[in-house]
């Protein structure tokens, strides 16, 4: 049964990323499906670990394996059609029910052949459905919202022009309808870049959290919190416009329009979202002090925590989960915070490497260094991955190498951000992710206890989620990093230890980095 667990991980892994790779470029729901195929397949892996000796007692139909197996060649094939323009011919209505046909089919026959019992079978379709939904919500909510732009438009753009009146350093003009900004720099408010796609985004998180948190929440005045969400939202989202007119009249056009534009919506969202429920979760008036929700902290102090999470266990010297989250989480938040002030060349990678080294020496005692030895079998795990990063990798771009040249800054400051560049893709970089997509989410796709699950555990579906994620965190070159997620992977596997997979990763890192110097192809760094 888990063989058959782990064939439909992969056909959904697969269409996830087709999705991601191009697939359905056109068409909007290209991020939904994405989305809610990683949603299904963590409901998915959940309802299995629960009902394993269950699903170990049913027996295999084959005919069934095959008939689903051909069906999702039918639904990939549809879907690479649907993609070449499919569905601009004259009858693309019917073509698209009878897409959904076939998607539906392949749902059908999915169940059919990994729960045959009909007491299973309901609670995994009512996980597959609510999950489903959550997922489309997440999105369309978003898109829903879109229309009152014409209604609440001219409102958002008054508050910006509040805003900007006593910094902006001149007269603040609004040459058109939802342009504003002063005479040397203005921006144009389009519907994508309006908010409200993080208006609906913050509903759906608030309504995931008082959903999940129902039982540490006080209702009814929890459900303030949706109001109280989308007013924020909206008040950040005049806020957001209007520090780009401030980042472009102050600091740099260029930076405004091609860091800090791409970059302060998502900033807001998750100081928006985050803030809430970290609020929400130290106000007796929303909740239950001391209270345990469905798979939550406690909301006891940080201090009252048990030491485990945060601390290694000497039996088993590996690190607990907040170990392996924070550093990451350090990075991310780091990389969108420079990236909101940079244009082309990234100057302020060298501000990641301090923040990541910093943490890292703060958790120097949660972390078990003494095993990240230097085995052989990992260096050359690492020397493959390379070699498939090489191979399938978007080849070089001319134009992006020269913006990316540290020559502009001239020396010594170009040989100072070289040595960081190198620090940071050899040493931070990949304890960092190494922690978190190997440390982590490999264990927790596993058990809903991390600390509890063994470094080098294996599943399917661990093993596809954690390589795919990490593809997909590299963009473009997501193929290669899907596979060299699963060479880091293997090399956890071979030893079971952690250190393994930093070696690997720490190698790749510095083979590539050779080969940039060696050939100036610095839109390597990606």
């Amino acid at each position: 049964m888990w063989l058959l667990s782990a064939l439909l991980v992969a056909e959904a892994a697969l269409l996830a990323c087709s999705f991601a790779g191009g697939w359905l470029r056109e068409l909007d729901g290209k991020r939904w499906a994405i989305f809610s195929s990683l949603a299904v397949l963590a409901g998915l892996q959940s309802h299995v670990h629960r009902h394993r000796d269950a699903y170990r007692s049913v027996r295999i139909s084959w005919p069934l394996v095959a008939a689903q197996i051909a069906c999702f060649a039918c639904v990939y094939a549809y879907t690479g059609w649907l993609a070449r323009g499919g569905a601009h011919t004259r009858f693309g209505a019917g073509e698209l029910l009878a897409g959904a046909v076939c998607f539906v089919a392949w749902g059908c026959l999915s169940l059919a052949v990994i729960v045959p019992r009909l007491d299973l079978a309901r609670q995994v379709l009512g996980t597959v459905l609510a999950l489903g939904l959550f997922a489309f919500a997440a999105w369309q909510v978003g898109e829903l919202t879109l229309r009152f732009w014409q209604v609440t438009g001219d409102s958002t753009v008054r508050l910006v022009e509040l805003l900007l009146q006593p910094f902006a350093g001149g007269p603040v003009v609004r040459p058109d309808t939802f342009v504003i900004g002063t005479a040397d720099f203005q921006v144009s408010i389009s519907e994508p870049c309006c908010g409200f796609h993080g208006i609906g985004l913050i509903t759906t998180l608030l309504a995931g959290y008082l959903w999940w948190f129902r039982r540490m929440l006080r209702f009814p005045q929890a459900l303030l919190l949706l109001p109280i969400g989308v007013t924020l939202m909206w008040l950040a989202n005049a806020v957001r416009i209007a520090a780009l007119v401030l980042v472009g009249i102050w600091i740099s056009p260029a930076i405004a329009v091609d860091g800090f534009h791409s970059v302060a919506g998502w900033l807001a969202f998750l100081a928006v979202g985050l803030g809430i429920i970290w609020a929400a979760t130290r106000m007796p008036f929303f909740t239950r002090m001391g209270a345990i929700g469905p798979g939550s902290l406690a909301l006891a102090p940080m201090a009252a925590a048990p030491p485990a999470s945060t601390t290694v266990s000497p039996a088993t010297a590996e690190p607990g989960a907040i170990a392996c989250l924070v550093p990451f989480l350090a990075l991310t938040a780091s990389t969108m915070l420079t990236q909101a002030f940079t244009s082309g060349f990234d100057l302020l990678y060298p501000v990641r490497v301090v923040v990541v080294a910093t943490v890292l020496w703060r958790l120097r005692h949660s972390i078990p260094w003494r095993t990240f030895a230097i085995s052989p079998a990992a260096v050359a795990i690492g020397a493959v991955a390379f070699a498939a990063w090489m191979l399938l990798a978007p080849g070089p771009d001319a134009a992006l190498a020269a913006a990316r040249d540290p020559a502009a800054l001239g020396q010594p400051w170009a040989t100072l951000w070289l040595l960081c560049r190198i620090a940071g893709a050899t040493i931070t970089v990949p304890i960092a992710e190494e922690l978190f997509f190997r440390g982590f989410v490999l264990r927790r796709c596993i058990g809903e206890d991390v600390d509890a699950v063994p470094i080098g555990a294996f599943s399917w579906f661990s093993f596809l989620l954690s390589s795919v994620a990490f593809g997909l965190l590299h963009g473009d070159a997501w193929v290669a990093g899907t596979v060299a997620g699963m060479l880091f992977a293997l090399a956890v596997y071979t030893r079971k230890n952690l250190g393994d997979a930093v070696v690997a990763h720490a190698t790749t890192n510095a083979l590539l980095t050779g080969y940039v110097l060696a050939t100036r192809s610095w839109s390597q760094w990606g």
